[in-house]
């Protein structure tokens, strides 16, 4: 119980140490604090669960090989291993939340028009992306389409549970929907060299509300 709480102490000070390298444009700072943002988590999942999962650890090394390239996310080549990286990190988690609801047996067929607005937000993005997607739109098409999937599949989880271990997941899948939006306008329309601000604080909220409502269970 100590080593869990130093550790979530241990990870709020480099959350918030990173938030303010975010700030204030300390690129070295970031080399340190955004890298270990999800070993720690990852740190906090294994020594908090008596039967680890192998798929939320698989995403979380994903999610870890995703922030390291994208600190040079500049970088057409970082940013691609990135982004390839964080596919797999959300495969993995939305087939960790699948596993919770046995793959979708059980479920209505009228629950699936809550796939409307995730097809709605979908076709939105891309219209706002499109025109600066060039050579990537087929990667970013793909990526969009996993995450927002991802999202579905733990909103899915309301007929398996409820309570924080339904909500905090749900809750971080949007968060992570947020946060890979803000970072593609970043990246493709924008263009800005800095970070911005609700990138990183809308990411570590999404990786901690769905490993917290994960150890619900």
């Amino acid at each position: 119980m100590v080593l869990r709480v130093l550790i979530m102490i241990f990870f709020v000070i480099v959350a918030v140490g990173d938030v303010f390298a975010v700030k204030y444009d300390k690129t070295k700072l970031r080399y340190f604090t955004k890298t270990l943002l999800v070993p720690l988590l990852t740190l906090f999942y294994i020594i908090s669960v008596a039967n680890l999962n192998g798929v939320i650890l698989s995403a979380l090394i994903c999610c870890f090989l995703g922030d390291f390239f994208l600190l040079w996310s500049q970088r057409k080549t970082f940013f691609i291993a990135g982004l390839l990286s964080f596919l797999m990190g959300h495969i993995f988690y939305t087939i960790a939340f699948l596993q919770t609801t046995y793959f979708l047996s059980g479920i209505p067929k009228w629950f699936y028009f809550s796939l409307l607005p995730y097809i709605w937000y979908g076709i939105f993005i891309l219209k706002k992306l499109n025109p600066y997607l060039y050579s990537m739109k087929v990667p970013v098409i793909v990526y969009l389409n996993v995450i927002l999937i991802m999202s579905f599949a733990s909103f899915s989880r309301i007929w398996a549970l409820k309570g924080l271990s339904f909500w905090l997941p749900f809750v971080g899948s949007i968060f992570f929907i947020a946060s890979d939006s803000l970072l593609a306008f970043r990246n493709f329309k924008v263009k800005l060299s800095r970070g911005w601000l609700s990138i990183m604080i809308t990411y570590i909220l999404a990786q901690l509300l769905i490993i917290f409502g994960f150890l619900c269970v």
